[in-house]
């Protein structure tokens, strides 16, 4: 089997192949992932395509999850590697300095590698096994500054050499300097020490040369200053050279130490680079699927085509530079019982782009990259592909538009087989129309034989016709409005197309009387089958739109669908949450109420029931209950006036009631058996009826409230509810002992009823009651001796 398709044997304009790669090439980082885009190969190998599209499914997951990989400043040092890998080579401190980005480049993109292991485990599994040297990045940061040159720490004696030279300047131009203000401008034309040929001399007059003993190096242009060494540095200058020497050999001798040691890592680094260039490449196909909004395609293995929706590349890389053009997406279907596809239709109506887009997607597909098509495409994989596209004539070689495709489709004859995908634009033209469709016919049922799926366009009626009749062939057209004289570019199968010449050349400016006259000129039958295809376009055309409808209606009934359904479902988890919390909430203020109830209790029993103490009690009761009882939020204001009989609130007692009377601001209200004074300005109508079968318990009251110290339930008679409740007042009434308590209608301390407590409890609990109220009247509190000293719950 061949590694790599012959993807070679495109002739004429072909099918663009180099275009595309060079578009994948544009999204790569370094030279080497450019370099592999543009030389992909597709494979051949069905488990190796494969893992190629998953490689780059797991890098669109990484560039989601952690962006594009630190390949940064990263060059192309394999000339440096190549110069370096001869012995006895030197290389400079810029080719060195080249390559810290390059071993820089290792832990970052390793890093990267652990961060995207979650979302890509095989290429944080490439990513991790890069190559690292760390000791030879560590070697050359610290020889190298920032231009390349060597630094003081690259070795001791260099930077022994270095302070000792600094020094020696330092001493020498200070001698000069002092030379220079002794003499002054008398002898001197600056006052600067400069060099000359590696040594400093100073600036002399040259009517003053015979008042300086020294060497000239140099003179001005114009003669008038002599660069003189004076005589008496030269030994200075001798000793500054020799240590510059020193330097320079000391220099030599470490950059060749580094180039040993890059030699010395040389199968390493150029690992690393093929790495880091798999790795680029890998990364860019991911950022053209990105852009392309691409899908990754099944691999089908019994050799069919279904791409759905299927984009050229091109036209959509066009389309990001104009969004005002519309790419026309195209179904592509083939499979090996019909393997034959001809395309019919008009002109310029899309069928040369749908042969190349079925060619470039194959390509893509088998090159590892994604492809701009709708999920759920399939794809074979081929081991060779032919594209004899366009005219190929030439007269440098003697070869007509026939010529050209007769010796193209003798090579495609003598190599196609059943894993061969064979393209054919404007499948028998150039000869005459009967010769060439009988040429093309026996063309295609020979590629049928051989096995070879096969897609060609063509003008000619009788190819139509055989595509109609012949079961391993199948029609296809392109979409032509006979409205707008426009081609549609969509392609309809099963379908012939006409070619609509006389409509394009009407549409393109030819006169409309030579358009009549060529009309006239038509066969009847010709005339009549174009009547039949055009009545067959509208239909299908009318049928196809009104399908489409029916798909968006369906779509959007669909969309409806699922955003109601996550409403509902948005709701009941917020529905669930507020019920969670409202029962905590409950539960905790449950616990509170329990235990300042028992607390009460508790205090009741150890403490003296004085009058004040007894108010004490209820007023915590009531502070209590007011934590978990509902305010009643204040009425509208209400433009009816309040008479008697009237059905009113008081919000701030949280009572409701039946208003009886009013007395100048001051108003009387039954709710059940009580009868309270309230102020006129706080009362206000209310829409629920008025509760006239007597004070009942409110049940929305906490169930702690209902419940006796012990935490058993407690019946209206139970004793312990005289200490709970509180006794009407003249204009109040104790919020907790109408909505939150039970009243207790046999208790004649706080009011007495009709409705008398039976048994032993109650009759305790009478006699309890009477003795508080005895105790009220003679201002004592004193425990009658026949009470129980704790009254026996129920």
């Amino acid at each position: 089997m061949r590694r790599s398709v012959e993807a070679g044997r495109l002739w004429g304009r072909g099918i663009e192949w180099d275009a595309v790669r060079a578009l994948v090439a544009s999204d790569a980082r370094t030279a080497m992932g450019r370099e592999r885009a543009l030389t992909a190969e597709p494979l051949t190998d069905p488990t190796e395509v494969d893992h190629a599209l998953d490689s780059t499914a797991e890098a669109r997951r990484a560039l989601a999850e952690q962006g594009a990989p630190p390949l940064d400043g990263v060059g192309d040092p394999r000339p440096i590697l190549e110069r370096a890998r001869a012995e006895g080579s030197v290389l400079d401190g810029g080719e060195l300095l080249a390559l810290l980005p390059l071993l820089d480049a290792a832990p970052r993109v390793s890093a990267y590698g652990r961060a995207i292991r979650p979302v890509a485990p095989t290429l944080a599994a490439s990513a991790e096994a890069l190559p690292r040297v760390h000791e030879l990045r560590e070697r050359l940061r610290k020889a190298l500054d920032d231009d390349g040159a060597l630094t003081d720490r690259a070795s001791a004696r260099l930077g022994q050499l270095r302070r000792e030279l600094r020094e020696r300047r330092r001493r020498l131009v200070a001698d000069l300097e002092r030379l220079l203000q002794a003499e002054g401008d008398r002898v001197f034309a600056d006052r600067f020490v400069t060099v000359r040929h590696g040594r400093y001399v100073l600036p002399l007059r040259a009517e003053s040369r015979g008042r300086l003993r020294g060497i000239v190096h140099d003179r001005s242009q114009s003669g008038q200053t002599l660069f003189v060494e004076p005589e008496a540095m030269v030994e200075a200058n001798n000793d500054l050279v020799a240590l510059e020497r020193d330097e320079q050999q000391e220099t030599a001798r470490i950059l060749a130490e580094l180039t040993d040691a890059v030699r010395a890592q040389r199968e390493p680094l150029a690992a690393l680079v093929e790495m880091l260039g798999a790795l680029d490449w890998v990364f860019a196909r991911a950022h053209l699927a990105e852009r392309m909004e691409a899908s990754r395609p099944a691999i089908d293995r019994d050799g069919r085509v279904d791409l759905k929706a299927a984009r050229h590349p091109l036209l959509l890389a066009q389309q990001w530079r104009d969004p005002t053009r519309e790419v026309v997406p195209v179904d592509l279907e083939l499979a090996p019982d019909r393997p034959l596809l001809l395309i019919t239709g008009p002109n310029a109506g899309g069928k040369t782009i749908a042969l190349k887009t079925l060619a470039l997607l194959s390509l893509m597909t088998q090159a590892g990259c994604h492809v701009p098509a709708a999920e759920g495409s399939r794809v074979p994989v081929f081991e060779r592909i032919f594209a004899v596209i366009g005219d190929d004539q030439s007269v440098a070689e003697n070869l007509s538009t026939f010529s050209a495709f007769v010796k193209q489709i003798r090579e495609v004859l003598a190599e196609a087989d059943e894993r061969s995908l064979v393209l054919l634009d404007e499948l028998g033209a150039g000869t005459d129309p009967d010769e060439g469709a009988a040429l093309a016919r026996a063309i295609l049922e020979m590629l049928a034989d051989r096995g070879a799926l096969v897609v060609a366009t063509t003008h000619l009626e009788p190819l139509r016709a055989f595509a109609a009749a012949q079961p391993r062939a199948r029609n296809a057209s392109v979409e032509f409005d006979a409205a707008t004289l426009a081609p549609t570019f969509r392609l309809v199968y099963d379908r012939p197309g006409q070619s609509w010449a006389l409509a394009i050349a009407a549409r393109l400016g030819l006169p409309r009387t030579l358009i009549l006259r060529a009309e006239g000129l038509r066969t009847a039958d010709a005339r009549r089958l174009s009547e039949l295809l055009a009545q067959l376009d509208a239909r299908n055309r009318s049928e196809a739109d009104r399908v489409r409808e029916l798909e968006r209606r369906e779509t959007e009934t669909a969309a409806r669908l699922a955003a109601a359904r996550e409403a509902e479902r948005l709701a009941s988890d917020q529905a669930r949450t507020l019920l969670d919390r409202a029962k905590a909430e409950a539960g905790a203020l449950l616990t509170d109420i329990r235990r300042a109830v028992s607390s009460e209790w508790e205090r009741l029993k150890r403490t003296e029931r004085s009058r004040p103490a007894l108010q004490d009690s209820r007023r915590r009761l009531q502070e209590a209950a007011a934590r978990v009882t509902p305010s009643i939020p204040d009425a509208a204001p209400s433009d009816r006036p309040l008479v008697p009989g009237t059905a009113v609130v008081a919000a701030h007692l949280g009572l409701k009631g039946e208003l009886l009377e009013i007395q100048g601001e001051t108003a009387t209200v039954r709710a059940g058996s009580v009868t309270v004074r309230v102020p006129v300005a706080a009362l206000r109508h209310s829409d629920a009826g008025v509760q006239t079968n007597g004070s009942q318990p409110d049940r929305r009251a906490p169930e702690a409230l209902r419940r006796g110290p012990d935490g058993t339930n407690q019946s209206p008679s139970a004793p312990s509810s005289c200490y709970s409740a509180r006794p009407p007042t003249r204009h109040a009434i104790s919020s907790s002992s109408i909505s939150t308590t039970r009243s207790w209608p046999g208790c004649p301390a706080f009011g007495s009823s009709t409705a008398r407590a039976r048994g032993p409890c109650a009759r305790r609990s009478a006699r309890f009651c009477r003795a508080i109220r005895s105790s009220r009247r003679s201002g004592t509190a004193s425990r009658p001796r026949e009470a129980p000293a704790q009254p026996s719950p129920r």
